[in-house]
């Protein structure tokens, strides 16, 4: 293959890679927990039929940095100030989230706003609707006057590139990455935005379709040079 048409090809696939993450990233501008998506595209040497061919790659990477901390007033909002993960229990095992919007249902089981259960550290606490107020501490032992109802199972992943999205705010560990004891502290009564920038994504999205623009025209006019040579004198 014509090596423009091979790199102008692999090109605008980047490019379209780069634009399909933006627009998850917009998408979920206003979901709690959220982190944003970016993509990295890299080229490497593969060894062919005993020559190296280029061949190119896009990944999604994950930037988990620190959203901003709204306070709601919701005793069952919870935020993590610093690294770390509340841990969800789901049919095929834990999930990570960073996403501390729950509710307390009838039977007085912390979960998710879908129905997924809050995991704790020993055996699952049960909030008394008719009791006083919960009250969560930084470590995550959750109180109701002095009855200590038990520790919500927070924990953090030394690296976190382990991590594959699972859903908009909840992420699966990868290979031998296992949960370790927690580094940050839980918020009370408080949400973490997503720490998705409109602004960034916007100006990322202007760059991207530009390239993708250049590469268009550089196969139209590879096109149409192959018609030039190829058409009857």
């Amino acid at each position: 293959m014509d090596r423009g048409l091979y790199w102008g090809i692999n090109s605008m696939t980047a490019s379209e890679h780069g634009l399909d993450t933006i627009a998850s990233n917009l998408a979920n501008l206003s979901v709690t927990g959220y982190k944003r998506q970016g993509s990295a595209t890299q080229s490497f040497d593969v060894v062919m039929r005993h020559h190296l061919e280029r061949q190119v790659s896009s990944q999604t990477t994950t930037d988990f940095a620190q959203g901003e901390l709204v306070p709601t007033g919701n005793p069952y909002d919870l935020a993590m100030s610093g690294p770390g993960f509340f841990a969800i229990e789901t049919d095929n095992g834990e999930r990570y989230t960073r996403n501390g919007r729950f509710r307390v249902d009838e039977s007085g089981t912390l979960q998710t706003l879908d129905g997924r259960a809050v995991a704790w550290m020993d055996a699952r606490g049960t909030i008394d609707l008719a009791g006083p107020e919960a009250k969560v501490d930084r470590e995550g032992v959750v109180w109701q006057g002095t009855n200590r109802v038990g520790q919500l199972k927070v924990v953090d992943f030394g690296d976190a590139s382990r991590l594959v999205a699972d859903g908009a705010s909840s992420y699966r560990p990868i290979g031998n990455a296992r949960p370790s004891a927690r580094r940050g502290e839980v918020v009370q009564a408080t949400l973490e935005s997503s720490n998705v920038s409109a602004v960034d994504e916007m100006v990322a999205m202007v760059a991207l379709q530009r390239g993708y623009e250049s590469s268009s025209r550089l196969l139209s006019a590879i096109d149409a040079t192959y018609r030039r040579l190829t058409s009857p004198r």
